[in-house]
């Protein structure tokens, strides 16, 4: 016996040892707490959609950095070697005693090696604005890219907003539904008590009432929580935790504040100034009208200098030194030249410019729908909010009304006057006011951060 509880013994001491580890693991598990501009912060750092945007950013600014550099002078060269006949230099023999010169064969039979280099330095001087024009709409395609991350950024932003409150008010309505759950057991317990005593005032099918009534407290328990894991771990991936990381929320004071609603007119005045979709829409405006005016220098010529030579060289051929005849094997010589380069087509040129203007007027017809949409978003959001915030405020009596009916109706159902459809309906009624108030109430958060993603604000 001894032997046997001291075997048991071990075994427990040896079970704590191995044990120990993962439970060291467990206690040392990390779990984040995030505030909403924490997550905010961290949803936009890993977004794949922000890296994408930044790369076209990139993309943009090495068209500028291509339109800048055509000012500079653009040097071509080109180099060549091959075989070649060897050859003397030419001799002008006169035949006979006659007024006939004859060349002499320079061929010597031989085959060697020629080398040539070929060079120009083309430096631009006047081109009618085709550069100027070029490097400024590409400045503009610059700055439309950056708004356009700001507004994926807004984008971002509402999405994790969106999440953030349903999970709160998916935890919100949890507890309410486990409170409207609670008045229904309670209603059950004084059933059974009052049955048990004999009370006139309830029957057996009070009990299947309160199953009844409680099935949609049950129901909305569960797509509370059902809303509480989707929006749980849709945050989890938006800001890139593994799946063995946890986190929590700093929990937010979710009442209305009465004060933060500003005018309807300080709205609009926001959103025209910082929306960056607005402000994306006006630089890729600029950007095109310069695209317009750099086709527009297409029809006109571009002047032009050069710096232009070549170099050639045969070790088997003799230099032949005429100013008139070329020497292509062996040869130095370099210059400045002035030119002119003008490109001619039949309407060609002309489609194009048509077409830009096209683009053109198609963003400015964006701009014009814009000042007139904007605004009456702005109203449409403002006024939702207006809305949610006094049905809130009306719902929220209701549930303290309900609240002190339940109360009330189970006092009275306790002390045998009451009826229970009484407290049946009542507790119906506060779950569905409570329901109702933290649907608004949610409402409200959800159109709050629609106008401030719609004014251009990100946290």
């Amino acid at each position: 016996m001894i032997k046997k509880a001291l075997s048991i013994i071990l075994l427990f001491v040896l079970s704590l040892y191995f044990a120990r580890p993962s439970i060291c693991a467990e206690k040392g598990k990390k779990k984040y707490v995030f505030t909403l501009k924490q997550l905010i912060e961290k949803a936009i750092s890993y977004s794949p959609e922000i890296k994408q945007s930044k790369m076209e950013i990139l993309a943009s600014q090495m068209d500028l950095k291509q339109a800048k550099s055509a000012y500079f002078p653009r040097l071509d060269v080109k180099a060549i070697a091959g075989p070649v006949e060897d050859a003397d230099e030419p001799i002008v023999r006169r035949v006979g005693n006659t007024n006939i010169y004859k060349i002499h064969d320079p061929y010597n039979g031989g085959i060697g090696i020629f080398g040539r280099l070929d060079f120009t330095l083309i430096q631009p001087l006047y081109t009618f604005g085709k550069l100027y024009n070029n490097r400024q709409a590409a400045l503009f395609g610059v700055k439309t890219q950056e708004f356009g991350v700001l507004k994926k950024k807004l984008e971002i932003a509402l999405r994790v907003k969106q999440l953030y409150y349903a999970l709160c008010f998916s935890e919100q309505g949890i507890s309410v539904a486990n409170d409207t759950d609670d008045f229904f057991k309670d209603t059950r317990k004084i059933i059974k008590k009052l049955l048990k005593m004999g009370s006139e005032n309830v029957t057996q099918s009070d009990i299947y009432k309160v199953d009844a009534y409680r099935a949609k407290v049950i129901r909305s328990r569960a797509e509370a929580e059902k809303g509480k894991k989707v929006a749980y771990f849709s945050l989890k991936s938006m800001i890139g935790l593994s799946p063995d990381e946890e986190f929590d929320i700093v929990k937010p004071d979710l009442r209305i504040n009465e004060k933060e609603l500003k005018s309807l007119r300080y709205y609009i005045e926001l959103a025209f100034a910082n929306r960056p979709d607005y402000k994306q829409l006006k630089e890729a405006l600029k950007a095109k009208r310069f695209e317009v005016k750099a086709e527009e220098s297409n029809l006109y010529p571009s002047f032009f200098a050069a710096l232009t030579g070549s170099i050639a060289g045969a070790p088997g051929r003799e230099k032949f030194d005429n100013k008139y005849i070329p020497d292509e094997f062996n040869h130095s010589y370099a210059g400045i030249i002035f030119g002119m380069k003008w490109d001619w087509d039949f309407g060609i040129k002309k489609a194009r410019i048509d077409k830009k203007r096209a683009e053109y007027r198609r963003l400015l017809f964006m701009k014009e729908n814009a000042d007139m949409g904007i605004p009456i978003q702005i109203a449409q959001l403002y006024n939702e909010l207006i809305e949610y915030k006094k049905s809130a405020y009306s719902y929220h009596q209701a549930a303290v009304a309900a609240r002190k009916w339940v109360v009330s109706a189970m006092s009275e159902f306790d002390m045998g006057v009451g009826t229970a459809e009484n407290v049946l309906f009542g507790i119906e009624k506060y779950g569905d006011n409570q329901g109702k108030y933290l649907e608004c109430l949610y409402d409200y958060h959800i159109t709050k951060s629609r106008l401030e993603a719609a004014i251009g604000k990100v946290e």
